[in-house]
């Protein structure tokens, strides 16, 4: 089980890291333009994917510390 974990970190970690790199050659403008996504912009869209991912890595720590007591 933690092989596929540690395969679901490696993926996430090659997406964003391409994913990044495609949104940094946007002008700003378009980057913080609201192109009527559900998150208005990619700023806000990556500002989700950020926050979901911080979540998830809490309550993967959480469970993890649990499951050593």
């Amino acid at each position: 089980m933690k092989s596929h974990f540690q395969l679901l970190a490696a993926y996430n970690t090659w997406v964003n890291e391409r994913l990044y790199q495609a949104v940094a050659t946007l002008p700003d403008r378009d980057y913080r333009a609201d192109h009527g996504a559900f998150f208005a912009s990619l700023h806000g869209t990556l500002n989700h994917l950020l926050l979901a991912d911080r979540i998830w890595m809490q309550r993967s720590h959480t469970a993890a510390r649990a499951a050593r007591r």
